[in-house]
């Protein structure tokens, strides 16, 4: 009898214990992380999930793989992470399109708030390339403004696809500055640099890393940034604001990493300050300053008031724009 309880003591102090589950901060991570990019290969948030998930690997002594998971701008791979395990273990490094999705789509195969878990920000560029081909008729800026504003403007833009950022700031475009152009999606941003330099389509934004590559190698001719000021990258091309357009105040994209929604705080914490510990790594924060995309310090609470702020910013470009749901 004294020792049946015994027992039920003990199990009774076990049960009113604190429950520690196993991948709380001790004992996470103790197996390969996954990075799910829903963007392909080569492109920034690949590369910067390739560069800092090294390095995070190498902190954390586990496996970190990228995993390209395509399709439905970013939609595709989003509901993978929010229908997985919230332990830590899948995780999602996505762009813009992430806070965009919401406002063009009239629903989404998840809660974009309630199912994932703000982490970290790794980086938010200064702003975006207004790019046409180098033998293009338009010399500068002014010269375009001045044909896109024409009633029978046959000004063409190209994007990655319908609601990316590179999309909607040319839309911002049409509405803050009575341009007129005609917005062409294509399947990735290279295809759409590729229908500029063919001159297929007239122009296309870039990201200040793709643009500074494009422009090295003469692919193209840079005309204005989309922020209010001029940028290091190119400080030899205007800013929109100070060119007519005032209030253009764009920028340039930004990657960050998410977990499932109902990911323990401690796991979201870890992951958090290994991330901001990686990146400042020499030879991760150099590719990342190269890319024109310096590592962000921003706190996980940080990140995820700026996230809802995006949220809200694009969608107000949305319905100003009058950007049709998908």
């Amino acid at each position: 009898m004294i020792h049946r309880r015994h027992c039920l003591a003990t199990l009774g102090a076990l049960a009113a214990a604190p429950f520690t589950p196993a991948f709380a901060q001790g004992a996470y991570p103790n197996r390969a992380i996954k990075l799910l990019v829903p963007f392909s290969a080569g492109g920034s948030p690949d590369l910067l999930a390739r560069v800092i998930g090294t390095q995070l690997g190498q902190q954390l002594g586990q496996g970190v793989i990228v995993d390209n998971r395509l399709g439905a701008n970013g939609i595709v791979a989003a509901e993978a992470v929010a229908r997985s395990a919230p332990d830590g273990y899948t995780l999602l490094v996505t762009t813009g399109s992430q806070a965009i999705n919401p406002s063009i789509y009239k629903s989404l195969p998840y809660d974009t708030l309630a199912d994932f878990a703000p982490v970290t920000l790794f980086t938010i560029a200064p702003a975006l390339t207004l790019v046409v081909a180098p033998d293009s008729p338009y010399k500068n800026f002014g010269q375009f403004l001045e044909a896109a504003r024409k009633a029978d403007a046959q000004i063409t833009y190209g994007s990655p696809g319908t609601g990316n950022t590179l999309h909607l700031a040319g839309e911002l475009l049409n509405e803050t500055a009575g341009t007129r152009m005609l917005h062409v999606p294509y399947k990735g941003a290279a295809p759409a640099l590729n229908a500029v330099m063919s001159k297929e389509v007239t122009a296309c934004f870039l990201s200040t890393a793709a643009a500074t590559m494009a422009v090295k190698a003469g692919q193209v001719r840079p005309l204005a940034v989309t922020s209010a000021k001029r940028i290091a990258a190119f400080p030899d091309v205007p800013a929109m604001a100070e060119s007519g357009v005032a209030g253009m105040d764009y920028n340039g994209g930004w990657v960050g990493l998410f977990a499932p929604g109902k990911t323990p705080e401690a796991v979201v914490q870890k992951l958090a300050a290994e991330v901001q510990r990686a990146m400042q790594v020499p030879q991760v924060k150099d590719k990342m300053v190269g890319w024109d995309s310096p590592p962000a310090t921003l706190s996980t609470q940080e990140f995820a008031v700026f996230f809802r702020q995006e949220m809200d910013k694009f969608a107000r470009i949305v319905k100003q724009a009058n950007v049709p749901l998908q």
